[in-house]
């Protein structure tokens, strides 16, 4: 388990570093760095149900914010429009934003939910 959270704190890590590119830095940064560490954490054995918590929260409003963006890819009929560079549609970005929190979400829940029966 512990090379699960070990390589789910690597991917998250190198999703961090790509976003210093992004046009809004700070926050996805912030958002995927904090996943990267609760990934850490657990490898580590060193789980923070609040730091968890926090980091679901922050992952469940991004995706909230991008999700009408994926609506409109999925009403596209057009599934490779999101490998083209970011001009090509105005969905793309948001619709990579919305996949890459997904799994941020589906790793922390499941964090999450592990940490809530280990308390018990």
């Amino acid at each position: 388990m512990k090379l699960w959270n070990f390589g789910a704190a690597a991917l998250f890590l190198a999703f961090t570093l790509l976003q210093l590119n992004d046009p809004d830095p700070v926050y996805w940064t912030v958002v995927y760095g904090g996943t990267t560490m609760v990934a850490l954490g657990q490898g580590l054995d060193r789980d923070s149900r609040f730091w968890t918590g926090a980091c679901v929260g922050a992952v469940a409003v991004s995706m909230i914010s991008t999700a009408p963006g994926f609506s409109d890819y999925l009403m596209s009929g057009d599934p490779g429009s999101i490998f083209g560079d970011m001009a090509s549609e105005d969905y793309a970005e948001n619709s990579r934003e919305f996949l890459g929190l997904t799994l941020a979400f589906v790793l922390l829940a499941t964090y999450s939910i592990r940490s809530s029966r280990k308390s018990r």
